[in-house]
Formats: structure tokens, C-alpha cells, sequence
């Protein structure tokens, strides 16, 4: 039996609706990350920032509150917050590449400061007890930070540690370095779910056969651009097009009816159909017709054009 399959979070596109759909539509997904929430310097921390979490609270795919930040103050308090609505596990966000954010000393440059890093883990493990984990790149400039702060890493009770092997510099590109995977996951004591690079059930397969020890595979793009992957890797046929144009559909309804106006309706569509067009095999051309919609009408016209399927209900 393969282990549990995790959603990563991917900001903008693994919302509630997507979550709760991808289940019910597909299955195969055992749990999500939810999209980070940002923490700010101090204690005060507004429920309405976990308003999507919430949303997923008691639903078909558990979800894990994930949160982004340096102070250890902001983040006990997020777990207060984070406890009081109900859930029992909330994730660190190490590993946020981009550069506004990891020079800040936060996503994958909090490592980069072993210090600040400790200040985090024991502020998280405080504040959620048996329920706190760390999503975590190989470093931000150097695929060595991760092996170097193992043993700190293992001096803390944490629920599980994710794992993407590449650097924060690389952002997505070039691919994930097994090898550097395979040298750090004897290091750690806390169970590792591998994220990174699956983009088909065949790609699953060689993850887990080499690292048969891990506690979960971790797939974001690959789920979004295929929500059947999941299941696939379970052993279930190919979702067919029309599952899939149909869960786009609904999808679109759903924002349709939650978001204001249609600027942010056709961002939040170009965003998912960035991921579902590779489903359709429409390419890189069909893609540019999409994402120079104007309107969400136009957006939905060049998608039917280019699938064959209606794409708005």
C-alpha cells in the first residue's frame, strides 16, 4: 500500500473549494497543506487570517494551517488562534522561495539563521503540541543548510518534516536533486514526506522505490494540472477530460459567486487554468489564448474553443 498522499499548497489555486472538490471528485488525496497564512511581528493574530483553513474544517480532505513568519510571538499566538477553531496541527512555512520573503529572514532564508530557526521550532512545538511540523527546502543559496540543521531539527518534537529538494535560489526550475534527498533523510529523526518533481503515477513509482522509508508523497503542480494524479497513483484509470473540465467548471462557479467583480474572478481562473490546460494538451499556444482573456467570459470561450468541453456552467 503506498504511503498517504499530501496536497501541497500552492497560493491561489489550493483553496477550499479546490481542496473540497479534488476530493470529492477524485479522491486519492489523504491531506492538504493549506497556503500559507502571513504572520507579522507580534502577538496579534486575527482568526480571519485562517478563514480558508476554517472553511476545510470537517470536510472531505483534512487540512493542515500552515503559516509563514520569524517571530516566535506571533507564532504561539497563531496556534492559540489556530486551537481555538479547532484544529490540533499547524506547519511552518520553510521553504517560500521567493526573494522578498526569504531575504526577510523568512520561508527558506528562516534556516539561514540557526538561531531564529531554533526560536521557531520551540515556539511551534509550544503552541501545538504533537502537531507541529516545518515544510523545508535543501537552503536558500546552498543545498547543505537542510543536512547542517539536522541535528537542531532533531532536537524537537515535530509531527513530520516536508521535504523539497532544491534550493530556494532554484525556485521551481531545473529539477529536484534526489541525491541530496537520499543524503539528508537518514539525518532526520521526524517522519519525512518527499515533495517534489511528481508529475505522473510513473514518477510516484521511483520516488517510493528508492525512498521506500518516507512518510507520504507531497504534489502540487502535478495535482494541479492532473486533480486525478492522486488516485492514479493508487492504482485508479486516468480521470477522464469531461471529470476534469467539469471540475473547472464548478470551480469557476464557486469563485464566481465568492470573489467580487470579474478582475479578481478571471485572475484566480488564468491561475488554475495555468495548471489544467496540461490535462487538455492544449500547449504552450493554446495556454497564451487563455491567459490574454480580458474577460471571464472571453477566458471561458477560448477554453471550450481549445478543449472541446464547456467550461463555464
Amino acid at each position: 500500500m503506498p504511503p498517504p498522499v499530501w496536497l501541497a499548497p500552492l497560493r491561489g489555486v489550493t483553496l477550499a473549494p479546490f481542496r473540497r472538490l479534488l476530493a470529492e471528485r477524485f479522491g486519492g488525496v489523504d491531506a492538504a497543506l493549506a497556503p500559507f497564512a502571513a504572520l507579522g511581528a507580534d502577538d496579534r493574530v486575527p482568526a480571519r487570517i485562517f478563514a480558508d483553513d476554517a472553511a476545510s474544517l470537517g470536510g472531505p480532505l483534512p487540512t493542515v494551517p500552515q503559516v509563514i513568519g520569524r517571530d516566535p510571538a506571533s507564532l504561539r499566538a497563531a496556534g492559540r488562534v489556530l486551537r481555538d477553531l479547532g484544529f490540533d496541527r499547524m506547519d511552518l512555512n520553510c521553504g517560500c522561495p521567493w526573494k522578498f520573503v526569504a531575504r526577510k529572514g523568512r520561508g527558506s532564508g528562516l534556516p539561514e539563521d540557526p538561531d531564529a530557526f531554533a526560536r521557531m521550532l520551540e515556539a511551534g512545538c509550544e503552541a501545538m503540541p504533537g502537531g507541529f511540523s516545518v515544510k523545508i527546502r535543501l537552503g536558500y543559496r546552498s543545498a547543505d543548510t537542510l543536512a547542517a540543521r539536522a541535528e537542531l531539527i532533531n532536537s524537537f518534537p515535530l509531527r513530520c518534516v516536508f521535504v523539497h529538494p532544491r534550493t530556494g535560489v532554484q525556485m521551481y526550475g531545473g529539477e529536484a536533486d534526489l541525491d541530496a534527498f537520499a543524503a539528508v533523510l537518514p539525518l532526520l529523526r521526524a517522519p519525512v514526506v518527499y515533495n517534489g518533481d511528481v508529475a505522473t503515477p510513473a514518477d510516484a513509482a521511483r520516488v517510493l522505490a528508492r525512498f521506500p522509508s518516507v512518510a507520504g508523497i507531497m504534489v502540487g503542480r502535478g495535482l494541479c494540472s492532473n486533480p486525478g494524479l492522486a488516485a492514479e497513483i493508487k492504482g485508479a484509470p486516468p480521470a477522464p477530460r469531461e471529470a476534469i473540465a467539469a471540475f473547472a467548471r464548478d470551480l469557476a462557479a464557486e469563485y464566481a459567486s465568492s470573489l467580487c467583480g470579474p478582475a479578481p474572478l478571471l485572475g484566480r481562473l488564468k491561475e488554475i487554468w495555468g495548471y489544467l490546460h496540461r490535462s487538455f494538451e492544449v500547449g504552450d499556444d493554446g495556454l497564451r489564448r487563455i491567459q490574454r482573456a480580458a474577460t471571464p467570459a472571453a477566458l471561458f470561450a477560448a477554453a471550450e474553443a481549445l478543449t472541446g468541453l464547456p467550461a463555464a456552467v
